[in-house]
């Protein structure tokens, strides 16, 4: 039996881990085809609760947001420790 699975937060599209000083911060895109939009969460591990979300119409503009949060992260400091397309 093959059962389709139903991810209520979206399809990933891209997910990077970065890391410096033992602290790491996730930034990803999700596809929310039933809702026609793009989710970009950046997420700092060592306290979620100040996890932020911006939503874009186009899969292009989320990606240019994703890659230039990843330009002021590696600005910073930050090293991509893990990463998943």
């Amino acid at each position: 039996m093959n059962a389709e699975r139903h991810n209520p937060l979206g399809a990933p599209v891209v997910r990077w881990d970065f890391a410096r000083n033992h602290q790491h911060v996730v930034c990803t895109i999700l596809a929310r085809p039933a809702e026609s939009f793009y989710e970009v969460a950046i997420v700092p591990l060592w306290d979620i609760g100040c996890a932020a979300i911006e939503t874009f119409t186009t899969a292009t503009a989320a990606l240019r947001r994703h890659a230039a949060i990843a330009a002021e992260l590696r600005d910073a400091g930050w090293t991509v420790a893990a990463y998943s397309t």
